[in-house]
Formats: C-alpha cells, sequence, structure tokens
C-alpha cells in the first residue's frame, strides 16, 4: 500500500480551502509539485482506511483515471477516513456545505436524509451488480438519483460495486431465528432494519470503529463487506463464525457525491471525465472483488476455528418475506422516495423474467 506522504498538507490546511478554489484560490500541494497550467485542484474525502482493500484501491484509480484522462489538468487529492478529519457518516453534510469538494462512501450512510438513497446502494434481496448498474444507467435509475441528491445539496456518480457480500460474522452460532433477537450487530441500511423487526439490535458503524467494538463485547455481530475486506479488517480474529449468502447486500454500488457548485464550474469536458471513469471503476472494483474474495476465501478456510456457515434457513425465509414490507413502510411521506421504490421494484421485477432464463438456468446447469 501507498505510505502517507510527509509532504501532504496538515489535516487544517486540506480542510480549510474553500469551495472557491475553482475561482483560483490557492491549493496546498507538495513542494516539489508544481501544478499545470490551468489545473483544478479537488479534495476528495473518502469515507475508507487508507489499507481497506478494494474501496481504497477504487479511489485511488479514479482519482489516478482522471488525472490520465484529463491530460494532468484535473487533480484529485485523497484523503482517507482518520486522515481528512470528516467522520465517515458526515460526509453528506460535509460535501453539501462545501467543506470539502466530493466525497466517496456508500448512499445508505444517508438513510437518515431520507428513505430513498439506500435504493442507490444496495437493498435485501435486491439488484445484483449487474442489474442495479443496468437500472441506473438504462432504466432511469441515474436520473432519479441525480434528483434525489440535488435535493440534498449534492451530485452523485456511481464509482464502484463489491458484488454479493458475506451474510456477516459472529461471536456465537445463530441457530435459528429466535437466536437473533437482543443481539446487536453492526447492519447498516435497510438490511439493519429487517433485523430490528426480528428483535435485533442493528447499529451503524464505520470501519474502524467495528473491530474494537466486537473484541469488547459491545458488538455480537457485524457485517463488513466480503472475505477480501473482511480478513483485512481483522473480523476472522474476533468472530468465529461467518455467514452466507449476503441476502442483505447482493450487489453493493459506492458512489461520488460532489459539491454541486464545484460540479456546476466544472467544463463538461471535465464532467465527463469524472462520470466515465466512474462507470468504468463500477467494472474494475466488481472485478477486483470477485478476483480477491476466491483467494481470501481459501485463506480464510485455512483457520481452523472459523466455520463458513449458511444462514438458517428461517432467517433467509423470513428475511425474504419481511423485506418487502420494510421498503414500502420506509418510503412513505416521501414523495420523491416512494417514486424510487417504484422504479427500482418495477426494474427488478423485469430483471427476474430474464434471469430465471438465463443466469438462473445457466447455473442449475453448470452444477447439474
Amino acid at each position: 500500500m501507498k505510505q502517507r506522504s510527509p509532504s501532504k498538507p496538515p489535516r487544517r490546511q486540506w480542510l480549510g480551502a474553500a469551495v472557491g478554489a475553482l475561482a483560483g484560490a490557492a491549493w496546498a500541494k507538495p513542494a516539489n509539485e508544481t501544478p499545470a497550467r490551468n489545473q483544478v485542484r479537488l479534495r476528495l474525502a473518502a469515507a475508507w482506511p487508507e489499507k481497506m482493500p478494494g474501496l481504497s484501491d477504487g479511489v485511488r484509480r479514479w482519482a489516478q483515471r482522471v488525472n490520465i484522462l484529463s491530460g494532468g489538468l484535473l487533480h484529485i487529492d485523497v484523503r482517507f477516513s482518520g486522515d481528512s478529519g470528516i467522520p465517515p457518516l458526515q460526509l453528506l453534510s460535509a460535501v453539501a456545505s462545501g467543506q470539502v469538494d466530493m466525497a466517496h462512501g456508500t448512499p445508505y450512510y444517508w438513510a437518515q436524509q431520507s428513505p430513498g438513497f439506500p435504493f442507490f446502494a444496495t437493498i435485501p434481496f435486491g439488484m445484483n451488480a449487474n442489474e442495479h448498474m443496468a437500472w441506473l444507467r438504462f432504466g432511469g435509475g441515474m436520473a432519479l438519483w441525480t434528483r434525489l441528491g440535488r435535493a440534498h445539496g449534492v451530485v452523485p456518480l456511481a464509482c464502484g460495486n463489491t458484488g454479493v457480500q458475506t451474510a456477516g460474522w459472529m461471536r456465537e452460532k445463530i441457530t435459528s431465528l429466535a437466536s437473533l433477537k437482543g443481539l446487536r450487530l453492526r447492519y447498516p441500511g435497510m438490511g439493519g432494519e429487517v433485523l430490528r423487526r426480528f428483535g435485533a439490535i442493528p447499529v451503524n458503524l464505520p470501519a474502524s470503529d467495528i473491530v474494537p467494538a466486537l473484541a469488547s463485547g459491545r458488538l455480537d455481530g457485524a457485517e463488513w463487506v466480503s472475505p477480501w475486506c473482511d480478513m483485512q479488517l481483522g473480523l476472522h480474529e474476533v468472530c468465529n463464525y461467518c455467514y452466507v449468502p449476503g441476502i442483505h447486500e447482493p450487489g453493493h454500488t459506492t458512489e461520488l457525491i460532489v459539491n454541486p457548485k464545484v460540479w456546476d464550474r466544472l467544463s463538461p469536458w471535465h464532467q465527463e471525465i469524472m462520470r466515465a471513469a466512474g462507470w468504468q471503476e463500477c467494472t474494475e472494483m466488481l472485478a477486483q472483488f470477485n478476483h480477491e474474495n476466491a483467494r481470501s476465501l481459501q485463506a480464510l478456510r485455512q483457520f481452523k476455528k472459523v466455520e463458513l456457515l449458511r444462514l438458517p434457513n428461517d432467517v433467509t425465509r423470513a428475511f425474504r418475506q419481511l423485506s418487502p414490507e420494510v421498503l414500502r413502510e420506509s418510503v412513505q411521506g416521501d414523495d420523491l422516495a416512494k417514486e424510487i421504490h417504484q422504479s427500482y421494484i418495477s426494474y427488478l421485477q423485469n430483471q427476474l423474467r430474464w434471469a430465471e432464463v438465463a443466469d438462473r438456468a445457466y447455473w442449475q446447469a453448470r452444477y447439474a
């Protein structure tokens, strides 16, 4: 992993730069770096730790691709969680207020601001990565996401997808639906709300707080991403039971959110570079996760104390039955969220018909 350069500006200097930088304000930069003429420098705060594989890799790749495609005229100064000075769950407000130019995170972190946001990340028993990208690009999803983002003071761009995830890690074995009652589980988004209906206590924590909370007993279980990221975080060191499949997050799209004043001052050329690089990262990140998760699964099997288990059947059934109700209830009273929900579910139903004769039929043939 790339180490933090000692020439990076101090945190206060980085956060102190104003949105007006696009109009010519000075940018903090390494002393040995001379910016190109007319170079635009933007500050990006990521929700992820610097050494978190996949997610931090995706942010770096996107920033590098933007710089290359712009001929060096669009430079993204990336700061990761713990270095930016902005807590991950406060990034939406930080971008909207102009505290920082843009951020990389996940839409479901903003569910308290609008129940429409999780549909642009992932929802229980929802679309997989391929289906979600199809909805965003060709099914009207991106237009709805832009309306929602603008209403909350940001411009959203798709930028990555982790694919299907694990269902989570537990300190004690889950034997039935009843055994979830009273457990404190790190489960954000709609998956956490479904678990709450089962009597669990969902907790939303950023990555850096998960392992300490499990080690101290403040959490009984947690989901993060998938074997690659989970092992890097150290979940296998504090929990013995890893559950699959990730029915709560079948294909998690990550995002860039940009301050509207910053976005609107960019040239159409720079806007398209950022947008196209984001779509490219959806493909790159998914490919990297598929590659590394297979390798990490093999490594995980070497830990004798760790058991890889399927969720009990009654948990899966109850999750599938309750999820539609939770989704419908979540958008009541919010007209835009209801429109997003209707678009998402309608598109998913069409995709399921195609998957029945395509993906599912292929998988059945593959393992016949």
